[in-house]
């Protein structure tokens, strides 16, 4: 090889080493956007394209001038300028999860079936508490699902499958329609000396629930209607929605920088509400409300835990307790009880707003804001209009 050919072989190989290596997604993204060799040589070349990061930085009038169509290359940006937009940070994820959590914890527990029981038991039906909140609530809950229609639905549709099957009914039937259909009341009425279950006829569960259903619900929803138009608003004053969380994360930090960026509305309101949902419940309470609430959640109760025995379902000759919840017309919702404890724990809350002190108030409205978008307030209805829609896709009301 002579010596011209060989530094020229080393000329170019040097020009080669020096030239910057092109990234052949590059060529690919362009050619599927119909680019040609020759232009995508040039934005190569002239416009310094070497990886997809580069060729996301250009403007469309940069790929028209060196060859491309315009609609070809107003996509190709459109494209590249999404794809390039990061997502959102896992830190801030879980710096919202942890806020949430501590939102949580401000809201007041509720008691288990037993201590709940247990209250009643022990002589909380003699004036109205938080026991008697809790019954009135799931009073309320039972009557707008249809839970106290199932026993007898239950029962006959036991009878029916068995005199269709010519079979003798199973000696547990007998226990198991006692359970749901008997109306005794001793062990909460035992601190009260006269009181028995023969005082709760249905003519005085009939006033309990029209007083339910013209006082109670409609304060329950007013209350979560004025609560959310207080969210709404203080969230409308954040241009960017993760100053929300930053500002009611800031009371839990310690520090007031957070909670002073834009000062949430007045929470008079919601105090407002807050006595107007007290008093409902205080008004759906009086007379012997106290004792028929009781009666009535007591039997609530008794039906919700009866119905999870394994063995209903093929007394009356279907597989699972859905299946059986369908074949007699019942509109029990699937998700009644985690419906149930969240609407006992959103009304305790708001009944207890008074009790809040100032330093942590907002984030204590907030929590229960947070609690109210987990009811599914058009599933429990608001009148003739609308009404509950359980399992088998029928209004309750």
């Amino acid at each position: 090889m002579s010596e011209e050919i060989k530094n020229a072989v080393a000329t170019a190989e040097t020009e080669a080493a020096k030239a910057p290596v092109v990234a052949n997604d590059v060529r690919t993204k362009l050619a599927e956007y119909g680019a040609d060799e020759a232009t995508i040589d040039k934005v190569v070349s002239e416009l310094g394209v070497e990886e997809l990061d580069d060729l996301a930085s250009l403007e469309v009038a940069d790929l028209t001038g060196a060859g491309m169509k315009l609609a070809k290359a107003r996509k190709l940006v459109a494209e590249l300028k999404n794809t390039s937009k990061p997502a959102a940070p896992a830190v801030a994820a879980a710096e919202t999860r942890a806020i949430q959590s501590q939102f949580e914890a401000l809201l007041p527990s509720i008691p288990t079936d037993e201590s709940w029981l247990n209250a009643l038991k022990t002589g909380g039906i003699l004036k109205v508490d938080e026991s008697s909140y809790i019954a009135a609530i799931r009073a309320a809950l039972a009557d707008r699902a249809g839970l106290y229609n199932v026993p007898d639905a239950l029962s006959k549709a036991m009878e029916k499958y068995a005199d269709e099957t010519e079979e003798q009914v199973d000696p547990t039937f007998y226990a198991l329609r006692k359970s749901l259909t008997r109306r005794a009341y001793g062990d909460i009425f035992a601190a009260i000396d006269g009181l028995d279950g023969t005082f709760i006829t249905d003519a005085r569960r009939k006033e309990f629930l029209s007083r339910i259903r013209d006082t109670l619900w409609p304060a329950i929803a007013e209350s979560y209607r004025t609560l959310d138009g207080w969210y709404q608003t203080w969230r409308a004053s954040f241009s960017d929605p993760s100053m929300l969380i930053a500002a009611i994360g800031g009371g839990f930090s310690g520090g007031a920088a957070g909670m002073s960026m834009i000062t949430p509305p007045d929470t008079a309101q919601l105090h407002d509400a807050g006595d107007t949902l007290v008093d409902s419940i205080n008004r759906v309470f009086r007379g012997t409300g106290v004792q028929v609430a009781a009666a009535m959640a007591y039997d609530a109760n008794t039906i919700r835990n009866t119905l999870e025995d394994p063995r209903l379902p093929s007394m009356v000759g279907v597989k699972n307790r859905e299946m059986m919840l369908k074949k007699i017309g019942a509109s029990v919702s699937s998700n009644y009880i985690r419906l149930e404890q969240n609407l006992v724990k959103y009304v305790l809350a708001f009944a207890k707003h008074d009790t809040v002190t100032s330093d942590v108030e907002v984030n204590y409205f907030v929590a229960l804001w947070q609690l109210g978008t987990q009811i599914n307030w058009a599933e429990l209805g608001g009148g003739d209009a609308t009404g509950m829609t359980g399992l088998t896709g029928k209004r309750v009301l």
